[in-house]
């Protein structure tokens, strides 16, 4: 019989293209993330993001120690499974070592971890991609990493939430709205910081547009491929 269920490993060279990995051939498995907050297209394990991107540790062993003696944290919270989803936007926290990073994307989309301060990991921002009547007739947003609020009628999918760690409050609104400051998270222009200038709608089930400014000048993106951010925010350190 055939073996059923998910493996825990798989081959780095078949690996999702946000893993930013270089030695494909030199090795050849790494293991699976475990369902989570992100998908498994958009995220890497946290034992590969800590031995293989950061090299905190050496081996895969080491990574694992590191984590069970619970000294990373994700988004303000312990995480001590080596499986562990890590996405765009996730704070990546050593308070022992008073190292702090966040991550984002680069010009080819993949995954990066970028330097922060300690202030700026116990904030996040997070783009709403639901919206839906909870029961109480409550407004209830999801997340982009899977996190849920209850909030008002006035955000809309698209938009952008700045929001503390770990409780995850409110503490800003950033709307996708003409003159916003937005991340591109996929296509030929990942990882440009651009300023939306018009949403252009497209009939006939096409997905919808938007024409943006970057250093490149104006041009024209995917909506769904823009990530609503703050002034404060860059994407290198």
């Amino acid at each position: 019989m055939a073996k059923r269920g998910r493996g825990n490993h798989q081959k780095r060279i078949a690996k999702p293209e946000s893993i930013p990995l270089t030695d494909k051939k030199a090795n050849t498995w790494m293991i699976n993330p475990c369902p989570g907050s992100h998908s498994k297209r958009n995220s890497m394990p946290l034992s590969v993001l800590v031995k293989d991107v950061l090299g905190v540790a050496k081996s895969a062993k080491e990574a694992r120690m590191i984590l069970v003696k619970r000294m990373v944290e994700v988004d303000g919270r312990v995480r001590t499974e080596e499986k562990f989803p890590v996405g765009l936007m996730d704070t990546i926290s050593f308070p022992k070592a008073e190292k702090y990073y966040r991550i984002v994307v680069d010009w080819k989309g993949r995954l990066k971890p970028i330097e922060i301060s300690k202030a700026q990991a116990k904030r996040k921002i997070v783009r709403v991609i639901g919206k839906h009547v909870a029961p109480g007739a409550k407004i209830s947003l999801t997340f982009h990493d899977g996190k849920n609020l209850v909030s008002d009628n006035h955000i809309h999918p698209g938009d952008g939430l700045v929001i503390s760690l770990p409780e995850a409050k409110m503490e800003s609104h950033l709307k996708l709205t003409p003159g916003a400051k937005c991340l591109i998270v996929e296509g030929k222009h990942a990882g440009a910081i651009v300023t939306l200038n018009e949403l252009i709608m497209r009939k006939g089930g096409k997905p919808s547009e938007a024409k943006v400014t970057g250093a490149e000048g104006e041009f024209i993106t995917v909506a769904r491929y823009l990530f609503v951010v703050d002034d404060s925010f860059e994407v290198s350190a």
